[in-house]
């Protein structure tokens, strides 16, 4: 069986997707003419590189490391900023010490990074907001994000807008973080917006405007790509659920 699979499935494969991914032709001839050596060299040259690239697979392999190694991170990124402190380093490092629920330190981390020139800079700026939020400082990243914003005014951080609206939801401001996820809905990339605006409607009693959007939010998922509902089935899931 062993040899079966290497002699015949793996080369029939290697040609069906070279074929199909539109793959130099000269590959086919070498998965044909030199058995197991050629198609072997295809999978390693052309599948392997392509699939680490893909998003899907690069957030399943995170996700492994995180529960194998749940510390690399921070580790890693306290090591890259006492080699170089500077906004690279210190944003990535407050991401960490916020995900690892050290908020005080990345607040402290950001704060000392926004020095001179780099006291406006969108990367620290928006890791602070991360870790004000996250330590339930809403106030504090609503009035950072606001400062961003009018120093930035050109500037449209997806993620960012995510924040803001969420930030102005958990402080009360709940129409104006409809207005927010409304407006953030109209270029965000994935479902995570319109669901959070659909969810935000629902607990305010305004059930027809939800059930609606949950509707829209399911129907496009339809249509979409694959992979656009592999990447996004957490919020799908949750419209399916609260429709």
């Amino acid at each position: 069986m062993p040899y079966l699979v290497v002699s015949i499935l793996l080369p029939l494969i290697a040609v069906v997707h070279a074929i199909r991914t539109g793959r130099n032709m000269l590959w086919i001839y070498l998965i044909v003419f030199v058995p197991i050596v050629g198609p072997l060299a295809y999978f390693v040259v052309e599948v392997l590189p392509s699939f680490g690239q893909s998003r899907t697979a690069r957030r399943a392999l995170q996700k492994a490391r995180a529960k194998i190694d749940p510390n690399r991170g921070l580790r890693e990124g306290a090591l890259d900023y006492e080699r170089s402190q500077n906004v690279e380093t210190a944003s990535r490092l407050a991401d960490e010490l916020t995900k690892a629920g050290r908020f005080d330190d990345a607040i402290r981390i950001c704060t000392e990074a926004r020095q001179g020139v780099f006291e406006d800079d969108p990367k620290i700026l928006l890791a602070l907001a991360g870790a004000q939020f996250a330590a339930a400082g809403y106030a504090d990243a609503i009035a950072t994000l606001d400062y961003l914003r009018a120093k930035h005014p050109g500037l449209r951080i997806a993620d960012g807008h995510l924040l803001y609206a969420r930030a102005l939801e958990e402080s009360g401001a709940t129409q104006r973080a409809l207005e927010e996820y409304g407006a953030l809905a109209r270029y965000y990339a994935g479902a995570e917006a319109r669901v959070r605006q659909a969810l935000l409607y629902k607990r305010l009693g305004e059930t027809a405007k939800a059930s609606e959007l949950f509707a829209a939010i399911l129907k496009d998922a339809r249509l979409a790509p694959q992979h656009f509902r592999r990447s996004q089935a957490e919020w799908i899931a949750v419209a399916e659920r609260e429709k």
